[in-house]
């Protein structure tokens, strides 16, 4: 007789059709890209729309350095064309204190750091938000949709079974203090014993 596997059909993809977030900023965003995406043929409308629904941590930051790669490989920059490309980033852009000279970029994203800001106006870029691309490519045309590394997060390095052969996954460890240090442990050049009172 087999094993009779029950729970397997009933896993199913979890698909968000709104927002839990409270920000009205965003709420507004939500609104537009929706319209966009139902009145226009573009499938760049109905990704930003998805993306925005989406949770804080499935919205994950990216660095300048990360934006100037990618936008290097298409060879595209500001300096070549007053019509250059515009990097669209569903989430955060931060800023990258191991790039000494950024490129001059065209950004879009929902929020800048403020050094981020700075580095990108000051290498003559420009920093926009989505209701301003929404102006300049409503269709999405002329834009590259980039976005980070969900597993950069420090959480997403404890999943899983820590100590298993082949597991590289992070322990939580405690601080455990007095009991680790030399003096408690054996073979460390001398012992101290227990304090008691009497």
């Amino acid at each position: 007789m087999g094993v009779d596997l029950t729970g397997i059909s009933k896993k199913s993809r979890v698909i968000r059709h709104h927002t839990y977030s409270t920000n009205p900023y965003i709420k507004l965003l939500i609104k537009l890209y929706k319209f966009l995406a139902k009145r226009t043929s573009s499938g760049f409308n109905k990704i930003v729309y998805q993306r925005l629904i989406k949770s804080r941590s499935n919205r994950a930051p990216i660095s300048l350095s990360r934006i100037a790669v990618v936008m290097k490989r298409k060879a595209v920059f500001t300096a070549k064309s007053k019509k250059a490309p515009i990097a669209v980033v569903v989430g955060d852009v931060l800023d990258d204190v191991r790039m000494a000279r950024i490129p001059a970029m065209r950004v879009c994203a929902l929020r800048f750091s403020k050094s981020a800001r700075q580095s990108i106006v000051a290498a003559g870029g420009e920093c926009l938000t989505f209701d301003q691309l929404a102006m300049i490519a409503p269709t999405g045309k002329n834009t590259y949709l980039l976005r980070g590394r969900k597993s950069g997060r420090e959480s997403v390095r404890h999943f899983g079974a820590s100590g298993v052969p082949g597991s590289h996954s992070k322990p939580h460890a405690t601080n455990r203090g007095k009991e680790t240090k030399r003096g408690r442990r054996t073979g460390q050049s001398y012992k101290r014993k227990a304090f008691r009172h009497v």
